[in-house]
């Protein structure tokens, strides 16, 4: 039998992230270093070292029994907690969450869907580690990137840090700020506050506690979403808010994280491992068909994912879409997009169709900025911001180009492309929608509707929410 060291030994990196974990599972449980100390039974001088950091050498049992005593450590993170460079000791399997529900805090609301989030270690274990740095969090990105599984995935495991429960509100169904500012406010108001009151699924005589709220779809009531997330924190010690918006929030508090399309560009041969874009394909493909074998196909499967951005909403439609058209057809001619636009998404999200998500986007926009994404859609697949044509004579200049352009990119409908040089690039999913829109306003200004004509590629894409 191998001898265990009696000791840790971190480097500098390490010792500080051990440190800042430490100090903020012991705030976010609401202890004193002696009342850790009387839980754990390590000194309180050991505990003190640990968080100033001047202990770079601290016995093992004492990490196992302080990380025992601050709870749930193995069930929030089964990625490696933040400070993990590979030399803690495994501590056994995480225990099994599910086997006594009775145990876990309250959960209101939607809860996360059962299968595996691909491609997403990096998203989920940011914003576990940002958990324990703010109390705020806000998931960004175009719509369909996953930003409400990572949320809840997340939230799934902080739950054993809430005695107070987890409270999910989907904020979909409350009408737009710029439309209805003061019905907007009301119904906002009423939802957040039913989930933060006593009421919301604290247990009985246990007050609110630490309860843990997620404000799902905020894109449409940002401003006041902002408003009453630090209102409520600043009545509440105890509540930390995850926030999902296709627009980032104005709260200097918050911490943001953009969700990022997945990766497609590995597949050179060299790589053992699939891009997480074609993973999630062929997981999709093996669940709903699991006879059809696509091996020998993964270049094709690359330049489907590639088409779509990596972007995960679309291309579980279109692993869908396999179940009565072959990949080579999906690929041709702009059938993948006129697919995308009649096949029903409704159970992977809340819009019934992936064209319903890019009009929600668009008719939020004021008319300027739909005007420049219109222009936009027309450039090559990236472009950098020299390249946007400038127009005079009650056009856009160079300095408004620029201010809209963010603007659109803060509402995630412009993907950045950050490196010595940015450059930019509409969402495929976005340039095809607003092109077949355009196309479709050229056919009504010139008087024609389409009777004696053949039916667009994609037209299906302008049907209402």
């Amino acid at each position: 039998m191998p001898i265990l060291k009696e000791h840790y030994s971190f480097d500098r990196t390490d010792i500080h992230q051990l440190r800042d974990f430490l100090l903020n599972q012991r705030r976010l449980s609401g202890w004193t270093q002696e009342e850790l100390s009387d839980r754990s039974g390590v000194s309180v001088r050991t505990i003190r070292n640990l968080e100033t950091g001047s202990n770079t050498n601290p016995r093992r049992t004492s990490v196992n029994l302080l990380l025992t005593a601050l709870g749930a450590t193995a069930a929030v993170f089964s990625e490696p907690a933040p400070w993990d460079s590979g030399r803690r000791p495994a501590f056994g399997h995480p225990p099994d969450l599910h086997s006594e529900p009775a145990s876990l805090p309250p959960w209101q609301g939607p809860r996360p869907l059962g299968d595996a989030l691909v491609g997403r270690q990096a998203d989920l274990g940011h914003v576990l580690s940002a958990a324990q740095r703010s109390r705020l969090i806000v998931l960004t990105g175009p719509g369909g990137v996953g930003k409400t599984r990572i949320a809840l995935a997340a939230a799934s495991r902080l739950r054993p840090l809430f005695q107070g429960g987890v409270a999910v509100a989907e904020l979909h169904d409350i009408p737009p700020q710029h439309l209805e500012p003061a019905a907007s406010a009301a119904e906002l108001t009423r939802v957040v506050r039913r989930l933060t009151s006593n009421e919301g699924g604290a247990r009985s005589g246990a007050g609110l506690g630490r309860r843990l709220l997620v404000l799902d779809s905020a894109e449409h009531v940002s401003q006041q979403t902002a408003r009453i997330a630090r209102q409520l924190l600043d009545e509440h010690p105890g509540l930390q808010i995850i926030v999902t918006s296709r627009r980032a929030l104005a709260v200097g508090a918050a911490e943001t994280w953009e969700v990022e399309p997945l990766s497609y560009d590995q597949l050179d041969g060299s790589d053992t491992e699939l891009p997480s874009a074609v993973e999630l394909f062929l997981r999709r493909v093996r669940a709903s068909l699991p006879t059809l074998d696509l091996g020998n196909r993964l270049p094709l499967v690359q330049q489907l994912c590639r088409l779509l951005d990596g972007m995960p909403l679309a291309i579980e439609v279109a692993a869908r879409g396999l179940r009565s058209l072959p990949l080579t057809t999906l690929l041709h001619d702009g059938m993948l997009f006129h697919l995308l636009a009649h096949v029903d998404a409704g159970d992977l999200s809340r819009h019934r169709t992936l064209s319903d998500s890019v009009r929600w986007s668009y008719e939020l926009l004021p008319p300027p900025h739909r005007e420049l994404l219109r222009e936009l859609s027309s450039l090559p697949r990236t472009f950098s911001l020299d390249a946007i044509p400038v127009r005079s004579g009650g056009g856009f200049g160079s300095t408004r180009v620029a201010h809209l352009l963010a603007e659109l990119a803060d509402v995630s409908l412009i993907q950045i492309h950050r490196g010595q040089q940015y450059r930019y690039g509409v969402h495929a999913l976005v340039r095809h929608w607003v092109t077949q829109e355009e196309a479709s306003a050229d056919l009504g200004r010139s008087g024609e509707h389409g009777r004696d004509r053949p039916v667009l590629a994609g037209s299906a894409w302008r049907r209402a929410i």
